[in-house]
């Protein structure tokens, strides 16, 4: 019910609530100093590299490897060609080159024998002493003895050239056998200089990172710098708050009205005494 009447009016209040005073040369004093050794002072990077180089024993090592990678192993470049011999044949019979000497030692004794014993018992048989030999007779006797002669020499050399012949197929067959891991070293090389290509690669990327990293850390300085001093300058250190109230005319004549006009009037001068820097209403409280 309104006792007065008339318009009602607008009661503005402002407060402030700045931070203890005793606190304050302390705030002050660090903004200050963040402002010198945070955003005044830019950042630097390590100055030197941070990639860890090869060691001269990886260096040679690295080296090393490169090159017998490139050259390949003797050994191995020579079992390669002979597995590549044998499995050609060119040890067969007359590829072989103790086979000749084994065919000459074999048929010596034949050899021999027919000279000196078969043949000129022939000769003296048809010549002895007081006896006329018949030339067809005794040349039908040393052809005999010379066929018979070539006989026993050609079941040597069939012998041996089968045995030779029989050998070499089992080094053949044994040899491809092998020879799928000797082709597989050639690979072992390869992967050999592929490895010493990865490492290389590998120091070249951390030499590359090395180099982004201070890229990207030029590129960010200031933005970090200056995000570092923000965090360091803000916080909850006071502020101020407006508030407005409409107040009836003829409040006085309303007891409620007067003791809260009353207890607003006791706020601002309590503001006041608490260091406020402005006055808790704009006006005074209305008649």
């Amino acid at each position: 019910m309104d006792s007065g009447g008339g318009d009602p009016q607008t009661v503005v209040s402002s407060q402030n609530s700045d931070p203890w005073s005793g606190q304050q040369e302390f705030l002050k004093t660090g903004f200050e100093q963040a402002k010198t050794d945070v955003l005044d002072r830019p950042l630097t990077y390590f100055p030197g590299s941070t990639v860890t180089p090869f060691s001269g024993q990886t260096e040679q090592a690295l080296g090393m490897t490169e090159n017998r990678a490139l050259a390949g192993s003797p050994l191995v470049t020579g079992a390669q060609g002979e597995a590549g011999k044998v499995l050609a044949g060119d040890y067969l019979m007359g590829g072989n080159p103790a086979y000749q000497g084994m065919v000459d030692r074999s048929v010596a004794p034949l050899t021999q024998q027919y000279q000196d014993v078969v043949r000129p018992g022939i000769m003296s048989a048809f010549t002895g002493a007081g006896r006329s030999g018949s030339n067809i007779a005794r040349a039908g006797a040393e052809n005999t003895a010379a066929n018979d002669y070539m006989r026993q020499v050609g079941d040597i050399g069939s012998a041996l050239s089968y045995a030779n012949y029989n050998d070499e197929r089992n080094r053949m067959g044994a040899m491809t056998q092998l020879a799928p891991e000797l082709a597989q070293q050639d690979y072992f090389d390869i992967g050999q200089l592929a490895n010493v290509g990865s490492q290389r690669e590998a120091m070249s990327t951390a030499q590359l990172q090395d180099q982004i990293n201070r890229f990207n850390f030029a590129q960010g300085e200031p933005t970090n710098r200056l995000g570092q001093y923000m965090g360091l300058v803000k916080g909850g250190y006071g502020g101020s708050s407006t508030t407005s109230q409409q107040v009836p005319t003829g409040a006085g004549s309303n007891p409620l009205l007067g003791a809260l006009g009353g207890g607003l009037m006791g706020i601002g001068a309590m503001n006041g005494l608490w260091g406020g820097s402005s006055p808790l209403f704009s006006k005074p409280w209305p008649t």
